[in-house]
């Protein structure tokens, strides 16, 4: 069985890939914290077979996402799961992809890109060459990102947004949508508009 712990956007867009991967519906489960039977009975806690069975979170906000991932990873020990892709992503030469990755449809990922430990790429992203994204970040949908460009971790990236090359978005920074960013987004903030500015 495939477990996908939330049952909102993200958790419905991974399914998705799945069933493009030939597995079959019935052998995918929601698991929904607000739904009685999996929050009484800690379903998924009885019913994970640690041998055969795959847990991806499918939650969209970082903090809450890495939260619920380190809980599983010390029930489970092995969550980890090879990169989820898309087969109408294009991928090109040298690119370095970490556990739990999930690439949606039409992106495009550019050469020498790294894409770190539970990153979420979303449908029709242009990630060109030379990017960093770490870990527990999403980028949105459409999100346009030139070379050389760093995102750090439990970034929330918007739809839409473009990004100049060589900027460097640091840790827990929310992008909102249509943003273009062209210079230094720092720490803990969050930023919009064209050109994009850290609100206040």
């Amino acid at each position: 069985m495939i477990y996908i712990y939330g049952s909102g956007g993200r958790a419905k867009l991974i399914r998705e890939i799945l069933i493009r991967h030939k597995v079959k519906s019935k052998n995918i489960e929601f698991i929904d914290d607000y739904i009685e039977k999996y929050k009484k009975t800690s379903y998924l806690l009885k019913n994970f077979n640690k041998k055969k069975d795959q847990l991806y979170i499918g939650i969209s906000d970082p903090k809450l996402q890495k939260k619920k991932y380190s809980f599983f990873k010390k029930k489970f020990k092995r969550i980890d799961n090879d990169p989820l892709i898309d087969p109408k992503a294009i991928l090109k030469s040298n690119i370095k992809l970490k556990k739990n990755v999930i690439i949606l449809e039409n992106a495009s990922i550019g050469p020498n890109v790294e894409l770190d430990q539970n990153v979420f790429i979303g449908a029709n992203v242009i990630i060109n060459h030379d990017c960093k994204i770490k870990k527990f970040t999403t980028i949105g949908h459409g999100a346009n990102l030139a070379g050389n460009v760093v995102v750090n971790e439990n970034c929330l990236i918007g739809i839409s947004s473009i990004f100049k090359q060589n900027v460097l978005v640091e840790e827990n920074v929310i992008i909102g949508c249509g943003a273009n960013i062209i210079k230094k987004c720092q720490k803990n903030s969050t930023y919009y508009g064209n050109p994009a500015k850290k609100s206040n």
